[in-house]
């Protein structure tokens, strides 16, 4: 308990100023995180990731992650969806000359995994760019969803919600998350007034944002079932790595995107 305190403090202490600051600082230290994140799931499928592998894949999750605004002016003259697909290409034309380090299997998983983790951390760069407080109830609402399901499951769990996936996690303590997060999310709105255009449903846009999490935490769990490993890396003392951290974040982004664009 005590390495996952520090590991806390020392995380927030890190991300508060680049969260403060937003625009490029924030972008760019978003794009170094996912860049770890691709990079755990590559070491989990056993992928040489320090060659010209990783330099392409990097660069393929660089094109997502980044909007228009943040690219270097020669890749805002490209499309960057024909130069994700020329990152694709490249690792292909690796199977042919470098056989032995990656094969078709291995490239689908980078691909994937770029595109899963460039498009979360994309939308995570966008929500900031509408302001902090906007970013701020997402992360309440994900904060209050694991906060009230630890506390709630212990005290009252007893019927698993995926034993065999994350055989900890109940149905008790998922409903006490969702009911933590909708509580503190329309508290947050209330008070700081985030930019979600019709505030009018947010309960029931915390209740979502709050069941889409949770999902996320599973599909990591399941992850790292699938390759047998207990964290996805040692991004922060006690807490594992990016994706342990971020995996909720990652699928409530989506979620949050879609419905800023349907209400906003």
């Amino acid at each position: 308990m005590r390495t996952r305190i520090i590991g806390a403090i020392i995380g927030i202490a890190v991300l508060i100023p680049f969260v403060y600051l937003g625009s490029h600082p924030f972008a760019y230290g978003i794009l170094v995180v996912a860049i770890l994140g691709l990079f755990e799931i590559a070491r989990m499928k056993q992928i040489q990731y320090f060659n010209a592998i990783g330099l392409i894949s990097s660069l393929a999750v660089a094109l997502i992650v980044l909007p228009e605004h943040y690219n270097l002016s020669w890749i805002t003259n490209f499309n960057s969806q024909f130069l994700f697909y020329l990152c694709g290409m490249a690792l292909l034309v690796l199977t042919v000359y470098g056989y032995k380090e990656i094969n078709f299997e291995e490239v689908s998983v980078l691909m994937f995994a770029a595109l899963y983790v460039g498009f979360g951390f994309r939308f995570i760069i966008l929500i900031r760019d509408m302001g902090l407080v906007t970013l701020a109830y997402l992360f309440v609402v994900i904060w209050a969803t694991d906060i009230g399901a630890y506390f709630i499951g212990r005290a009252y769990g007893k019927h698993k919600l995926a034993p065999e996936v994350s055989p900890n996690k109940t149905i008790e303590g998922s409903i006490g998350g969702v009911l933590c997060a909708m509580l503190a999310g329309v508290v947050f709105v209330f008070i700081f007034q985030p930019n979600l255009g019709d505030t009018n449903h947010v309960w029931l846009l915390s209740i979502i944002l709050s069941l889409v999490g949770q999902f996320g935490d599973l599909v990591e769990s399941a992850l790292k079932r699938h390759f047998n490993v207990k964290d996805s890396g040692k991004f922060l003392p006690g807490h594992g790595g990016v994706l342990d951290r971020f995996d909720s974040l990652i699928f409530a982004s989506f979620m949050f995107m879609i419905w800023l664009n349907l209400f906003q």
